[in-house]
């Protein structure tokens, strides 16, 4: 049925889709606020605000700051992670096995820097299921601007019809419908039920292998 249909590549996000992160974002956003004299954040706030790549992350955890030089925060954020990518960062239950049973080429697009995403998926095993991986510094604009996508259709010579986008948070979805592709939003990430109502997909998968009986349908 997969061979007939018209989807020839799935778009995936990464935190909150394909891994959970957000103890070891935490952690790195708890050092910068240290460094400031900031409480630390527990965790679900800081997976509130994950999603639209490190810079606006660093600017939302840091609020309470006025007029800071953020690019010295955001460099500190960054040096930190850096060493603890996959500290506390695993994939989400059946991901593995959720890929290995998708036919169609896969391709990660993050807001997360590329390195970052391109290091957490090799170390996680993930890597070789994707024949391209994109991060937020990957193009000259990110989600949800429908640019990334855009220039995914270009390198892979397909229209908007041959693409699923399948991610769990605002920016993954609004990306899918600005570039006019079919949208998955999923329910184990970092939005609520309410929330991906409030965004509307075209289809929600409450658990990863909904993600190939969705796939399988188009």
């Amino acid at each position: 049925m997969v061979l007939n249909s018209n989807i020839k590549l799935v778009i995936f996000d990464l935190d909150g889709t394909l891994v959970d992160s957000q103890y070891d974002l935490t952690d790195s956003v708890n050092f910068v606020r240290n460094k400031y004299g900031l409480n630390p954040l527990p965790v679900d706030k800081v997976a509130s605000y994950l999603g639209s790549g490190i810079t606006a992350l660093v600017k939302a955890v840091l609020a309470e700051l006025k007029n800071e030089n953020f690019e010295v925060a955001v460099k500190m954020f960054k040096d930190n992670y850096a060493k603890h990518l996959t500290d506390k960062t695993l994939p989400y239950k059946d991901i593995t096995e959720t890929l290995s049973n998708i036919p169609q080429q896969k391709v990660l697009l993050s807001n997360k820097d590329e390195k970052f995403s391109k290091q957490i998926l090799e170390t996680l095993g993930l890597s070789k299921y994707f024949t391209e991986i994109y991060g937020g510094d990957s193009f000259k604009e990110k989600k949800p601007s429908p640019l990334p996508i855009y220039e995914i259709m270009k390198k892979f010579s397909l229209n908007k019809e041959n693409i699923v986008m399948v991610g769990d948070g605002a920016n993954d979805i609004m990306v899918g419908k600005n570039a006019g592709v079919t949208t998955i939003g999923v329910l184990y990430g970092y939005s609520s039920q309410e929330r991906l109502n409030e965004l509307a997909p075209n289809y929600i998968a409450e658990k990863p292998k909904d993600i190939i009986n969705i796939i399988f349908q188009l």
